[in-house]
């Protein structure tokens, strides 16, 4: 037979676990978790968009240097054309005038959208910062509302807590060590009485009896080779 204070402890870890599931479902947990999510989601916006901000300032830079420098490139050119008299380096000038043309069109349109890029951003931003405040505050009163239904709880939960540490000093650590490994891979109830001889109380699958009587000869308890339960004759 299991110790009894081991029996009394799962009682007891069920009974905290069926007090967390129904906070759980209380409405302020279930809307603080979903307005949690929501200010998440606004602050990595937020975060992104200023990442953006920076690449386009650095673009934006950028562009501004070339552009000094084309319009230096083409104002030596306009003085070079001035003098030249052979018509070969004339061509020559003039079709370097007009890369260096094309590229200042390319600049001009790059700021273009760097401004486009830029006014979406700060759009976006106000949109984003005009609904965070309200946000945060839905978050921060669901926030208080769940915590005074915890604090309801509290009292209860520090009761079985304080039984449970009181138990755990009579129970024998092997055995305890064998419950936690079970129940922290959410297996509960850990351990299960036999049904009819060959049944798990747990899962209720049946098991070969030869086998059970087997594995019941040397000690009062079994593993369940279905659920994992450990099944103790009572």
């Amino acid at each position: 037979m299991i110790q009894s204070e081991m029996l009394e402890y799962q009682t007891i870890d069920r009974e905290l676990s069926r007090i967390e599931k129904e906070l759980r479902k209380n409405e302020y947990y279930v809307k603080r978790k979903q307005y949690k999510s929501l200010r998440q989601s606004c602050e990595e916006s937020i975060a992104k968009f200023d990442a953006k901000s920076a690449d386009l300032r650095s673009q934006l830079a950028s562009a501004r240097q070339s552009i000094q420098k084309v319009n230096q490139t083409l104002d030596d050119y306009g003085r070079e054309i001035a003098d030249i008299e052979d018509e070969d380096e004339l061509n020559y000038l003039t079709k370097k005038l007009n890369e260096e043309l094309e590229s200042l069109s390319a600049l001009e349109r790059d700021l273009k959208r760097i401004a486009r890029e830029g006014e979406e951003i700060v759009k976006s931003l106000d949109e984003i910062n005009a609904k965070l405040p309200k946000i945060t505050a839905l978050y921060a009163k669901c926030n208080d509302e769940f915590n005074k239904a915890t604090e309801v709880q509290k009292p209860r939960v520090n009761e079985l807590k304080t039984r449970q540490a009181e138990l755990k000093k009579a129970i024998e650590p092997s055995l305890f060590e064998v419950y936690k490994k079970i129940s922290d891979g959410q297996i509960q109830p850990v351990f299960v009485p036999l049904k009819d001889g060959v049944r798990c109380g747990g899962c209720q699958m049946e098991m070969p009896k030869a086998v059970v009587d087997a594995q019941l000869a040397d000690k009062d308890y079994m593993r369940c080779e279905h659920c994992g339960r450990i099944i103790y004759k009572e």
